[in-house]
């Protein structure tokens, strides 16, 4: 599914997911004839006692025989052919809803998908399982079978008489139990995928920092957080098999006791004359039959506590806010004309301006640098120009034109930017460099001989067929996986590049090749490079000190505050006049 599409799809999508099961024709035919068949059997214990025991008919029983079980083959081979139906539209529903799911994940707000966290996020991706069960066919052919218990009901009446009762009222009976116990599953499910969220996101954090927690020696501390919250999640899960069990017994119990009761009422019918020993046999097994269909929807019910929050949390992904929607026009070829008129920025749930009021302009072809102490915001104001984050004042363009307006794949190919810690995808490094395009190939390799990455990579095993990512991605020096996400960023040809500290992990003789990659594209491309480096800050046509939110132009000669590297200092103690 194209991820520009993913607003309208999962407007669909969501419909679906809040619809109940739909049957097909086909399923609707099939359960008729099934449960049609199903009376074969009782009707079948009704003349062998009442008619043909006492006439010692042979020839008849013989007949009777041959169509009881020509009519159980029969059901056989409908019960097989409709698992193999609602196993398919399981398997479709499974297919279109991942797609859906994934295609949005993808599409969403960056914001609104840092919010939830890598866990959460994982697991509402999981709940998809739970919830294919429901939509997938099952739970419309236990409501297809459940009309049919008033039939299994009518036929009991017909021969029994007043032995329907004894069915009748254990179903009563029965489905209020049914509804107690479905509910309170609904509150210890609740209980233990809040449990399991927060295991999962600590695990992930701590596998994302598992260098960082081996070098400080906190295994020890990491385990009895990890105790804590599997004993938390242990609890729950107990408490929800609890309950399980409490509704399978349930079910179990009622089932046999509802034989019981029809037998005892139904022995003494016949001691009263009142019936016959076929129709008792043929009552007892009906009262059995009827109260199965109950039993698989109360099972339903059971699993729908599951399937309830699953597909709460299936919706949740499904209603995610959207970057940009498919109508949207691409932007056009960029110039690389960057300006930000009274830019700000704060990042949701805090008060405190990251990027306060930034006027600045960035002509085609300059290169500008920018210093600043860590955390002062220099990583947002490049994510700001690229169009990840979008300023909740103010407003940024390129080439005049308001990023918010058209396709962020359209501009983002236009807008390399080298991260501080770029990250491998699980496939060889050829793969990573052309972002999994055969088509670039040629110019990947151009891109990483440019870089200097050829004879290093040849020196590899495998050369650039060598596969990273998951164990594979530590065997590669860090450096070396920064080149390669710096080469991945460059093979667009950008327009503009953004530069995020990018070489803070590259060793002297990589930073020479990317020094000088850049200097060869100085001049036919707009650069930011965001650098403590004078080596990469000389090559720039101005630069600007990032302070507390505000952007103050620096001159070659004068005093450095902290933050700032040596030999610039400040043109001016306020913030930087509007150029436009």
């Amino acid at each position: 599914m194209n991820v520009g599409r993913a607003k309208d799809a999962t407007q669909e999508d969501v419909k679906a997911l809040s619809a109940l099961p739909q049957a097909s024709p086909d399923l609707m035919i099939t359960s008729f004839f099934l449960n049609l068949l199903s009376l074969a059997l009782p009707v079948a214990l009704l003349q062998v006692y009442d008619r043909i025991v006492p006439n010692s008919s042979m020839q008849t029983l013989a007949l009777l025989v041959i169509g009881v079980l020509t009519a159980l083959a029969l059901e056989a081979l409908l019960r097989i052919g409709r698992s193999y139906a609602t196993g398919w539209e399981g398997a479709r529903f499974e297919h279109r809803m991942g797609n859906a799911s994934f295609a949005c994940l993808l599409g969403a707000d960056l914001m609104a998908v840092q919010r939830k966290g890598s866990g959460v996020l994982l697991e509402e991706m999981s709940a998809l399982k739970s919830v294919k069960e429901y939509y997938g066919g099952q739970a419309a052919t236990s409501l297809l079978d459940l009309p049919f218990v008033f039939i299994y009901l009518g036929v009991t009446w017909f021969l029994g008489g007043p032995i329907v009762l004894v069915p009748l009222g254990m179903l009563v009976i029965f489905a209020l139990v049914a509804v107690r116990s479905g509910i309170r599953l609904r509150k210890a499910i609740e209980d233990h995928q809040t449990s399991n969220d927060r295991k999962l996101n600590f695990i992930i954090e701590v596998l994302s920092n598992i260098h960082a927690t081996k070098a400080m020696a906190m295994e020890s501390l990491m385990m009895r957080r990890f105790e804590r919250l599997q004993e938390s999640c242990a609890t729950a899960s107990f408490a929800v098999a609890e309950r399980n069990a409490i509704s399978i017994a349930q079910g179990a119990f009622f089932s046999q006791l509802t034989m019981v009761l029809v037998s005892t009422y139904g022995a003494l019918l016949v001691m009263d004359n009142r019936l016959t020993i076929g129709q008792l046999a043929a009552c007892t097994l009906l009262s059995g039959r009827s109260l199965q269909p109950l039993q698989r929807v109360a099972g339903l019910w059971t699993r729908f506590q599951t399937i309830h929050i699953g597909r709460e949390r299936l919706r949740r992904i499904l209603s995610l806010p959207v970057d940009a929607a498919e109508t949207l026009p691409p932007l056009p070829e960029l110039r690389g004309h960057v300006v930000l008129e009274q830019a700000h920025f704060t990042y949701g749930g805090e008060d405190q301006e990251v990027v306060r009021g930034i006027d600045l302009e960035i002509r085609p072809g300059e290169c500008i640098g920018i210093v600043g102490a860590n955390g002062s915001g220099k990583t947002t104001l490049l994510s700001l120009i690229n169009g990840t984050l979008r300023p909740t004042r103010g407003r940024v363009t390129l080439d005049g034109l308001d990023l918010r307006a058209y396709q962020p794949s359209s501009y983002k190919e236009q807008i390399g930017t080298l991260p501080q810690d770029g990250q491998l995808f699980k496939g060889s490094i050829l793969e990573n460099i052309t972002m999994f395009d055969p088509d670039r190939r040629e110019r990947a390799l151009q891109v990483a001989d440019d870089l200097g990455l050829t004879d290093v990579v040849a020196a590899l095993p495998m050369g650039f067929e060598t596969m990273v990512g998951d164990g594979a991605y530590d065997t590669l020096p860090t450096g070396l996986r920064q080149r390669l996400a710096i080469a991945r960023a460059l093979l667009h040809e950008p327009r503009v590049i953004l530069f995020d500290e990018a070489n803070s992990s590259v060793d002297s003789v990589g930073d020479t090749y990317l020094r000088a990659a850049l200097e060869r594209l100085k001049g036919r491309c707009t650069m930011v490079v965001v650098s403590q480096r004078p080596s990469l800050l000389r090559m720039t046509d101005r630069v600007y000190q990032l302070s507390m939110g505000t952007l103050v132009e620096r001159v070659e000669g004068a005093e450095a505050p902290a933050g700032g590297p040596a030999g610039f200092g400040a043109r001016r103690a306020q913030p930087l006049r509007r150029l436009i």
